[in-house]
């Protein structure tokens, strides 16, 4: 009786820690959401600061978004106070638009930063996904896919499309290969 309390304690412990754990690791501490201006919408934790992609202000019509831009930002957490090192305008707001992801990793060559998201003007348009790399304190835009899910890989890109007259070729599906400081085509089909 004592062995089968001990591992139900145990595998209860086990599980309450790996909850805590995925709760934090997806969390973004308040201190990063105030030093933007704006309403933050998508995040991803980059070494010590945070990727954010946020509205600027409130926008009119009936989603709020009329009027308003789509921003990024890179927010450093060392050395206190949380403080924005980088802000870039990403494109006008509208109704429809849709933050489908927010990753950081090292996409390109396995050894630079780089942070990434995609962004849905609406369903019927399509989307965009965006990969910059944060080089010093700043953000460089390094490429931009445009299709219905973009999947990102260590050097490589996938862009998949709904059905061919989605795409701009008839294709279903692209691949990208990252090779001399930019992304190029390797398959179409």
């Amino acid at each position: 009786m004592k062995t089968r309390s001990a591992r139900i304690r145990l595998i209860t412990i086990v599980g309450v820690l790996t909850l805590v754990t995925a709760a934090s690791a997806s969390t973004i501490p308040s201190s990063a959401i105030n030093a933007v201006h704006g309403r933050v919408v998508g995040w991803s934790r980059s070494d010590r600061d945070w990727f954010v992609v946020y509205v600027d202000r409130a926008g009119r019509g009936w989603c709020g978004l009329e009027g308003a831009s789509w921003r990024m930002a890179l927010v450093a957490s060392a050395p206190l106070p949380v403080h924005v090192v980088a802000d870039r305008r990403i494109g006008g707001a509208m109704c429809g638009n849709d933050l489908a992801w927010v990753r950081s990793g090292h996409f390109s060559d396995g050894r630079h930063r780089e942070v990434a998201f995609m962004l849905w003007t609406t369903p019927s348009l399509g989307a965009s996904a965006f990969i910059y790399r944060v080089e010093g304190r700043g953000l460089v835009r390094l490429a931009s896919f445009h299709g219905d899910r973009v999947s990102i890989g260590r050097g490589v890109v996938t862009v998949g499309f709904e059905n061919r007259g989605r795409s701009v070729h008839g294709e279903i599906e692209d691949t990208y290969r990252f090779g001399q400081g930019r992304y190029y085509l390797v398959r179409r089909h």
